[in-house]
C-alpha cells in the first residue's frame, strides 16, 4: 500500500510540473499579448499618422491693451509638421477698443514633433506628448481696422507662439488652445516715428477640433502610375 502510495506520488510530481510550467507559459503569453497591445494603442502617434492633412478649427476670445475681443482661428498642418494659419479678431463694438478688427495669416512649424517621434521619446500620457508636440512658431502678415474704418492697406509683420491641449489624448478631437502673438505695424516696420498704438501683444484663448484625414500628398507621385497600371489591366482584361 505504500509503495502504491509512493508510486503514485512519484507519478504526479511531474503531471503537476509540467502543469505548472504550461500555466507559466500560458501567464507568460498573456503578458507579452498584453504588452503588445498597450504598445500598439501608445504607439507615440496617437493618430497623427493616420492621415497626412490635420485640418483645424476654433473659437475663443483674444486678450489685449483695449479689452478682450472674439476671435477664430484655422489651421492646415501637412504630417502635424508644418502648415498655413488664419486668424480672425472682432471687438464688437466695444468702446475704447483700438482696434475694431483684424486678420492675419501665415506659415508655421511644429519642430517638435517628428524629431521626439524618430527618437521614440513618445513615451508620456498621450495628452502630454500631444501638448508638447504641439509647440508652433509662425510667421505672417496681419491687417487692422480701427474702429469706424476699413482694413489699413499696409499689412504688419507677426510673430507667434501657440500651445494646444488635447481634452481626449487624441490627435483626433477637441483641443483647448493658447495662442500668443506680437504685432509690428507696417509704419513702425518701415521706422515712422509717428504715435504708436499700444496694442502690439495679443492672446488668445480658443477651444476648437483637430481632425486628422487622409489628403494623399505623400503618395500623391505614386498613386497617379498604380492608376493607370490599374486602368491597363482592366483594358487588357476586356481585350482578352
Amino acid at each position: 500500500m505504500t509503495t502504491r502510495n509512493k508510486a503514485a506520488r512519484g507519478s504526479s510530481a511531474p503531471t503537476r510540473r509540467a502543469l505548472a510550467r504550461a500555466l507559466a507559459g500560458v501567464a507568460a503569453l498573456a503578458a507579452l499579448a498584453g504588452a503588445s497591445t498597450a504598445h500598439a494603442e501608445g504607439d507615440g502617434a496617437y493618430g497623427r499618422l493616420d492621415g497626412d492633412i490635420d485640418l483645424r478649427a476654433g473659437a475663443g476670445a483674444s486678450f489685449a491693451d483695449g479689452g478682450p475681443a472674439l476671435c477664430a482661428r484655422g489651421a492646415a498642418v501637412y504630417l502635424s509638421t508644418a502648415g498655413l494659419y488664419a486668424h480672425y479678431t472682432d471687438a464688437l463694438g466695444a468702446e475704447g477698443a483700438p482696434v475694431a478688427r483684424s486678420i492675419a495669416s501665415g506659415v508655421f512649424i511644429q519642430p517638435l514633433f517628428l524629431a521626439r517621434y524618430a527618437s521614440d521619446l513618445e513615451r508620456s500620457a498621450p495628452w502630454l506628448d500631444l501638448f508638447i508636440d504641439s509647440v508652433a512658431l509662425g510667421v505672417g502678415s496681419f491687417w487692422e481696422a480701427p474702429p469706424g474704418a476699413g482694413l489699413a492697406a499696409e499689412p504688419g509683420l507677426e510673430l507667434s507662439l501657440s500651445l494646444d491641449v488635447p481634452l481626449l489624448g487624441d490627435a483626433t478631437g477637441p483641443f483647448l488652445g493658447l495662442r500668443g502673438a506680437l504685432r509690428f505695424r507696417g509704419p513702425e516696420l518701415s521706422g515712422d516715428d509717428g504715435p504708436r498704438d499700444a496694442q502690439r501683444a495679443l492672446i488668445s484663448v480658443t477651444l476648437g477640433w483637430h481632425h486628422v484625414l487622409r489628403a494623399h500628398l505623400v503618395d500623391a507621385g505614386d498613386r497617379a502610375p498604380a492608376q493607370v497600371a490599374a486602368q491597363r489591366g482592366v483594358v487588357g482584361a476586356r481585350i482578352r
